[in-house]
C-alpha cells in the first residue's frame, strides 16, 4: 500500500543517490571513453564525461524499488527506459542516425503502451496507441532537444516532475505522485554535478530517459478535474516548455530551409543567450518559466470549469507571444548576418578588382 511519506521517501532516496551516484559515472566515462569532446557546435570548452543519464536512471529505479509495488507500468518505463538508455549511450560512443533513433523510440512507445501506458479517454485500441505512441515519441525528443545548456534538460524535467507529484497527491494519486517524485529527486541530485558548472553530461542516454519517464508519468495520471477537456490540458502545460521550444525550433528550421532533425543554434536558450544573458542566466529565466508553467497547471486544476478554460487560454497566447518574439529576433539576426557577411564579399571582391588592376598596370 503507497502512502503520502512514500512520496517524500522516494524523493530523498533518488536525490541521495543520484547525488551519490554521479560521481562514480564520471570516473567509470573516463576509463571508456565515453566523452564529449568540445567542437564549434558545442558549448562547453573541455572534454566532459557522458555518464549522468545512467545515474539518474539507476536513482529512479532504486527509489521506486523501495518506495512502492512494482506495477505493470513500472515493468513498462523500466523496459523502455532501459532500451533507451543502451540506444543513447550508443549514439553518445559512436553516433546514431536520426532515422534509427526514432525507430528505437517509436518501439520502445509501443511497449509501454503494451504495459498499460495508454491515453484512457480514447477507446479505441489503435486510435488511443497512435496519440500514445505520438505524445512518448514527441517529448522524448523535445527533452533530448532540449539537452544544449548546462542544468537544462534535467532542471526542466525536476521542477515539470514535482508539479505532477503535487497534482497527483493533490487528486490522491499517490502511486504516480512517487515515480513523479522519484523523478524529480534523481533529476535535482545530479543536477548538482551539472549546473552551473557542468563535470558531467547527462549525454542523449539520459535526455532520452527523462522525456520518456515523463511522458509516460503525464499519461498515468487521470488529473482529475470536472472537465475532460481540462484534464487533457494539464500534463500540457506541464511539459510546455520543451513542446515550445521543440515547435519553436522547427518553425524557424522550416523557415530557413534547413534540416529539422540537423542540431543548431537556433533554441529557445540559445536565443535568449544572443540577447546578452550570461548562460545561466537563460537557464535560470527558462527555469521560472516552467514554475510558471507548472503553477498555472496547478492553479487550472483547482479552478471551475470557465475559469480554467481562461486560464489555459492565457497561457497559451502568453507562450505564443513568446515564441513568435524569439523567432522574430532569430530571423532578424540571421538577416543581418547574411547582408553583413555578403557586404564583406563585395567589399573583398571590390578589393581584389582594384589590386588587379594595379598588378595589370591599369
Amino acid at each position: 500500500m503507497t502512502t503520502i511519506q512514500d512520496i517524500f521517501g522516494t524523493f530523498f532516496i533518488a536525490l541521495i543517490i543520484a547525488y551519490g551516484f554521479t560521481p562514480l559515472m564520471r570516473q567509470i566515462a573516463f576509463k571508456i571513453r565515453l566523452i564529449d569532446h568540445p567542437n564549434t557546435k558545442k558549448s562547453h570548452a573541455h572534454p566532459t564525461p557522458l555518464m549522468g543519464g545512467v545515474a539518474i536512471y539507476m536513482a529512479f529505479f532504486t527509489a521506486v524499488l523501495f518506495t512502492t509495488d512494482f506495477s505493470r507500468a513500472i515493468y513498462g518505463i523500466m523496459l523502455g527506459g532501459t532500451i533507451l538508455l543502451v540506444l543513447g549511450m550508443i549514439d553518445d560512443k559512436i553516433g546514431m542516425i536520426p532515422q534509427m533513433k526514432l525507430s528505437g523510440q517509436i518501439m520502445v512507445a509501443l511497449i509501454a503502451y503494451k504495459f498499460g501506458i495508454r491515453v484512457s479517454t480514447i477507446e479505441d485500441y489503435y486510435l488511443s496507441m497512435f496519440f500514445t505512441v505520438f505524445w512518448i515519441v514527441g517529448i522524448t525528443n523535445a527533452f533530448n532537444l532540449l539537452d544544449n545548456l548546462n542544468g537544462l534538460s534535467s532542471g526542466i524535467a525536476g521542477i515539470s516532475a514535482l508539479f505532477f507529484a503535487l497534482m497527483a497527491w493533490k487528486g490522491s494519486e499517490i502511486y504516480v505522485a512517487v515515480l513523479a517524485a522519484a523523478l524529480a529527486g534523481a533529476c535535482l541530485g545530479f543536477l548538482k554535478h551539472n549546473f552551473p558548472k557542468a563535470n558531467i553530461f547527462m549525454g542523449d542516454s539520459g535526455s532520452m530517459f527523462l522525456g520518456f519517464t515523463s511522458a509516460c508519468i503525464a499519461v498515468l495520471g487521470t488529473w482529475k478535474t470536472d472537465e475532460i477537456g481540462v484534464s487533457l490540458s494539464l500534463p500540457i502545460i506541464v511539459l510546455g516548455y520543451p513542446i515550445f521550444d521543440t515547435t519553436l525550433v522547427t518553425f524557424i528550421r522550416i523557415i530557413e530551409k534547413r534540416p529539422v532533425f540537423l542540431g543548431g543554434t537556433d533554441h529557445s536558450s540559445h536565443i535568449l543567450a544572443s540577447f546578452g544573458f550570461k548562460k545561466k542566466r537563460a537557464v535560470l529565466i527558462i527555469y521560472s518559466i516552467c514554475a510558471l508553467l507548472g503553477l498555472s497547471a496547478y492553479l487550472v486544476s483547482c479552478s471551475g470549469i470557465k475559469a480554467a478554460g481562461m486560464l489555459v487560454l492565457i497561457t497559451a497566447v502568453s507562450m505564443a507571444l513568446f515564441g513568435s518574439y524569439l523567432a522574430y529576433k532569430r530571423l532578424r539576426s540571421r538577416k543581418r548576418f547574411r547582408q553583413s557577411k555578403k557586404s564583406g564579399i563585395n567589399k573583398r571582391t571590390k578589393r581584389d578588382d582594384r589590386m588587379s588592376g594595379k598588378d595589370a598596370g591599369v
